[in-house]
């Protein structure tokens, strides 16, 4: 029986498909806080307020 040095993880499965197709959780999250600063940027009204 070979011994893989995946298994002494807490979560080989999750390791392996990082190594095949990067970690997608990580770049879904970075697109979430872009979303997330652009809808800020967008509704942010405050220069609207100081010019009255």
């Amino acid at each position: 029986m070979s011994t893989s040095t995946h298994t002494a993880s807490p979560t080989p499965i999750y390791e392996e498909l990082v190594e095949e197709h990067g970690d997608i959780l990580a770049q879904a999250r970075e697109a979430a806080e872009r979303s997330q600063q652009t809808a800020s940027q967008a509704l942010d009204w405050s220069d609207l307020r100081r010019r009255h």
